[in-house]
């Protein structure tokens, strides 16, 4: 890990101890800071291969527990759209994740295999798993072959039945592995609509610490917010063309083009349409990874 990262870390570790982040998040200095150091980079990208979760957490902030019929997703549609933004810009830190990606390995390795050949376009690649499926021989060949790749294991306890497991064939094949420890969540509420002032809504937005690190590339489109994503997906917001990049779209095979969209998208102003169904601002603590014994409905 370089000194940076090293710091960065750190720094991030004594925010959560301390629970700085709601005070951070109301200066908006971490976004300001970012967007200085990363002007033409995607800082975070988060590329969702999966629906499909081996777990139901009543509190996901990503709304899997509200998937009744959760899909894989085409392997070709995900690395066509990765195509596309690594024409246009780089990518410091990569995110694999779903859902579960080990629910589906087929499509994971080859991501994984079009990374290995595309290791110049991002600074960092991540596997996010809840450590609860093993990865086949094929998977952990992928695996092993990606360059500049680590697996990061949010540690749920007994729910992480092969975490321990994982990790240490990690340790055995000399793959790079990080563990998550979280006492809690931070709830983001259910997906009920909000009478509120338009001005809590944008202040919302304005002091949002994720916005700027979870863009979410899902189903071939850019979304600043991967909740907003998997809600319009689910049909619980209305999509709103001019909150979203339709990366697969014919007018962006112009880079240059992608490039201007996609850093207008990640540094918007004007807050977007999901905020009005989020409660992140509320900085309501839950505990992490409760179970509910079926998918939830929105009303």
């Amino acid at each position: 890990m370089s000194a940076h990262n090293g710091l960065r870390h750190f720094v991030a570790g004594v925010a959560r101890t301390f629970h700085l982040w709601p005070l951070i998040s109301k200066t908006g200095l971490y976004n300001y800071a970012r967007r200085k150091k990363y002007p033409d980079t995607l800082v975070y990208l988060d590329v969702v291969i999966t629906e499909c979760c081996t777990l139901k957490c009543r509190n996901c902030s990503n709304l899997m527990q509200y998937y009744h019929h959760p899909e894989n997703l085409d392997a070709e549609e995900v690395i066509s759209s990765l195509g596309r933004i690594f024409s246009s810009m780089k990518v410091n830190i990569l995110k694999i994740l779903g859902g579960e990606p080990f629910v589906c390995q087929s499509t994971l390795i080859k991501v994984l295999e079009y990374l290995k050949d595309h290791s110049d376009a991002f600074a960092e690649a991540q596997i996010i798993t809840n450590g609860t499926i093993m990865p086949s021989e094929d998977c952990l060949k992928a695996i092993k072959d990606t360059p500049k790749l680590k697996i990061v294991f949010s540690n749920y306890g007994e729910l992480s039945s092969r975490l321990n497991e994982f990790s240490k064939l990690c340790e055995d094949k000399g793959i790079a592995y990080e563990i998550v420890e979280n006492d809690f969540w931070w709830d983001f509420g259910g997906m009920k609509l909000r009478n509120e002032k338009e001005s809590k809504t944008q202040h919302r937005f304005d002091g949002c610490y994720s916005r700027r690190q979870c863009a979410s590339l899902f189903r071939g489109k850019l979304y600043v917010c991967p909740r907003q994503a998997h809600a319009i997906r689910l049909g619980l917001v209305p999509e709103d063309s001019s909150e979203v990049v339709d990366i697969l779209s014919p007018e962006f095979k112009d880079s240059d083009k992608l490039h201007d969209a996609i850093s207008d998208l990640v540094d918007r102003k004007k807050r977007i349409s999901s905020c009005s169904y989020c409660g992140c601002d509320d900085w309501k603590k839950v505990p992490r990874a409760i179970q509910t014994e079926r998918p939830i409905n929105a009303d």
